[in-house]
């Protein structure tokens, strides 16, 4: 009984610090205005440190939530909670200037439990978008009052989901799962128009508030090839199939004389026009999505895998005029290093040291050009002494976009800190 007490206690605790981390910012890029903003990783802290990858992983010690399938890994008789923060910093360059950036928030959370011998279940929260950018647009026209003006341009939001999902095995060495996700957020879009020459002249502001609420689903699967005793090659697939979600767009061009507190919008003396609309789900689609992956497991000792994504944005809607998307592509390899286990004189030995890399084309297309990404990564896997309790670190840097076809070049780097908690939960224990 204690145990269920505290395992919803942990819940409580969970679904508290979500809404913390729901709010705070996690961009500055100039590209977050496209489309839902910029997509936030996959994937926990040890899958932050091997290139993001996941779908053909599966181990006892760490959640995975790249594909569902790998719950089935986990140990049957224990309670898993993983949280993690992360400090990042940007650096975006054009050709006329260089800006820096830097944040720290919380990540992630998430728990996961046996429902039976056939199943594993896990509930958890992640960032699946953040908006984020403040830039300006100069037009020193001629010297006549009202001809130069200076507009800017911010946004801010995020769209967060939560998800349930289990694993079960049919047969032996196969593994199948499924997430339920409940996508929910708001961004906001804002432009004001200030006419520098002409001190009578109002703002003009214009608004766009985007609300996201609605589930979809996701599939994946893992099959075990067992080589010999110590050797085996695992087998991964996920799938999501393409998803209309509900939104609601509201609208607001105004005039005023001043802005409200966080200047991103006037204070209306007049306004122009105001809508809002409930979208149907032939409006908004959330992609139809595929990838693949392969992994080799040397028991105790090595983990090397290899993936491959396909989301099919192009297919997707977006009620933003502004957005063109393409096909996203991810091509991601990781490896995962143990010295020695078991070893009982070197706490070196028995650190997990991780690393990988990875290549993305993005699903935005900005002056005729679709933005790609590039990173590397490494990070290394804790052990607390006698439990398999770890605290896990990965640093992540990479770089999106370039300063060619009048774009900008974002580099950044991302430090993220986990802890995976583990403890025997389900266990009976006797007494003489």
């Amino acid at each position: 009984m204690y145990n269920k007490y505290k395992s919803g206690l942990t819940l409580v605790f969970i679904v508290l610090l979500s809404f913390s981390a729901y709010a705070q910012k996690r961009t500055y890029s100039p590209y977050s205005r496209y489309g839902i903003g910029e997509l936030q990783d996959g994937g926990f802290g040890r899958n932050a440190a091997m290139g993001r990858t996941g779908i053909a992983l599966q181990n006892s010690y760490n959640l995975n939530n790249i594909n569902p399938a790998s719950y089935k890994g986990l140990d049957t008789l224990s309670f898993y909670f993983e949280g993690g923060l992360m400090n990042y910093q940007q650096k975006l360059t054009s050709n006329e200037s260089t800006s820096d950036f830097s944040d720290m928030h919380f990540d992630y959370f998430a728990i996961g439990f046996p429902v039976s011998k056939w199943g594993f279940m896990s509930v958890g929260l992640q960032p699946a978008s953040a908006v984020g950018y403040d830039f300006y647009d100069e037009n020193t026209g001629s010297d006549i009052p009202g001809d130069h003006s200076l507009t800017s341009a911010m946004g801010s939001g995020n769209t967060t989901k939560t998800y349930v999902g289990l694993s079960i095995s049919p047969i032996k060495n196969l593994s199948v799962g499924a997430h339920a996700t409940y996508l929910f957020g708001k961004t906001k879009n804002s432009n004001v128009a200030r006419f520098q020459n002409d001190a009578f002249a109002s703002y003009l502001g214009s608004q766009e508030t985007f609300r996201i609420n609605d589930v979809y689903f996701d599939f994946g699967i893992q099959y075990k090839i067992d080589i010999n005793e110590r050797n085996s090659i695992m087998l991964g697939g996920v799938y999501s199939p393409k998803t209309g979600i509900n939104a609601k767009v509201t609208k607001l061009v105004a005039r005023g004389n001043t802005l409200d507190s966080d200047g991103m919008m006037v204070i209306a003396v007049d306004t122009l026009q105001f809508s809002e609309n409930e979208l149907n789900k032939s409006a908004f689609e959330m992609p139809e999505k595929i990838g693949v992956g392969l992994a080799y497991n040397l028991k105790e000792a090595l983990t090397l895998t290899a993936e491959y994504t396909l989301e099919k944005w192009s297919e997707s809607k977006f009620p933003d005029d502004l957005t063109e998307t393409a096909d996203m592509q991810r091509w991601a390899f990781g490896g995962e290093v143990i010295p020695n286990e078991r070893s009982a004189s070197s706490y070196l030995a028995r650190i997990r040291y991780r690393f990988g890399t990875y290549y993305k084309k993005d699903y935005l297309i900005l002056n005729e050009h679709q933005l790609t990404d590039f990173g590397i990564s490494f990070g290394v896997g804790l052990p607390l002494k006698r439990t398999k309790t770890s605290f896990n670190l990965a640093f992540e840097w990479g770089q999106r976009g370039t300063t060619d076809y009048n774009l900008v070049k974002e580099n950044y780097a991302k430090l993220t800190m986990n802890l995976t908690l583990h403890e025997f939960w389900f266990m009976k224990r006797k007494f003489d």
